[in-house]
């Protein structure tokens, strides 16, 4: 059975030769579709996964944090892809998504470096530790253990990359350096775009516009899923996305993520020191 690699101690990794800029994931016809507000539908049954609950720490938020924990959105994905490759769950021919995808993140990851820097602060160059303990190890924990592993691995990138796109949107507001929001609006709209490229390549035409936008409900698929879509709903919704992965129990539910833009206790304070 296809099993994922532990999480690397060091960031030190193939991905230190991944300097490529600019996205190489080009579907320019679908309008960029960040993280969606998805209430989710009813069916299957859900086992909803509560991660633990932690007071958030006393300290300052400013455009060095907020870049800081960009940086560490971009690293975690960096990590999933990585660690997706190693795992034998994606298949070879799309093993060059895959690698484009951590090009481009690291791209991003580089830049957010350079942004930190000029504004006095320690560049971040490892993944999210609060969503690494509560979201990504479970998650992948499911997807190992899923029927349907290629899938379920498929509908956790989609999710990370809107998770990314919507995180930027709403730093786009709350930073006030000129350079560092006019980054985030670009790379909200280039990781949304490559959440929409992983879609249409995986169903064509027919995971184009979700029925949410024309305000229906979403289908399900064969096994009661709810449908991916390039385009969720509409642009500009960042709330409170749903993620369904795992093997389903006697009674058909499936363990379900709640992914959301990072909140005070999953921020990277200046304070912290890097955990890679």
């Amino acid at each position: 059975m296809s099993t994922f690699p532990p999480r690397a101690e060091s960031q030190v990794s193939r991905r230190q030769a991944f300097k490529i800029g600019g996205i190489t994931v080009s579907l320019a016809a679908l309008v960029a579709a960040c993280g969606d507000d998805r209430e989710g539908d009813t069916s299957p049954g859900r086992v909803g996964y509560a991660p633990p609950v932690t007071d958030p720490p006393d300290y300052t938020v400013d455009d060095a944090v907020r870049l800081r924990t960009a940086a560490s959105l971009e690293y975690t994905a960096i990590g999933v892809y990585e660690r997706a490759l190693d795992s034998g769950i994606v298949a070879p021919s799309s093993n060059e998504v895959v690698s484009r995808l951590i090009d481009n993140h690291q791209a991003s990851a580089d830049q957010l470096a350079a942004l930190t820097d000029a504004e006095g602060g320690v560049p971040w160059e490892c993944t999210n530790p609060w969503l690494d303990d509560r979201l990504i190890e479970p998650v992948l924990q499911a997807i190992q253990s899923s029927d349907d592993p290629a899938r379920d691995l498929l509908r956790f990138a989609v999710a990370l990359e809107n998770l990314a796109a919507s995180t930027h949107q709403v730093f786009a507001v709350e930073l006030t350096a000129p350079a560092a929001k006019t980054f985030a609006l670009e790379t909200a709209t280039s990781e949304s775009r490559q959440s929409a490229a992983l879609v249409a390549i995986d169903r064509g035409p027919d995971g184009y516009i979700s029925p949410e936008v024309y305000g229906e409900g979403v289908p399900t698929d064969v096994e009661g899923l709810p449908n991916i879509y390039s385009i969720t709903s509409r642009f500009g919704s960042v709330g409170q996305a749903e993620l369904i992965v795992g093997p389903a129990d006697e009674n058909g539910s499936r363990e379900s993520f709640n992914l959301q833009t990072p909140a005070e206790n999953s921020f990277i304070y200046n304070e912290l020191e890097p955990t890679c």
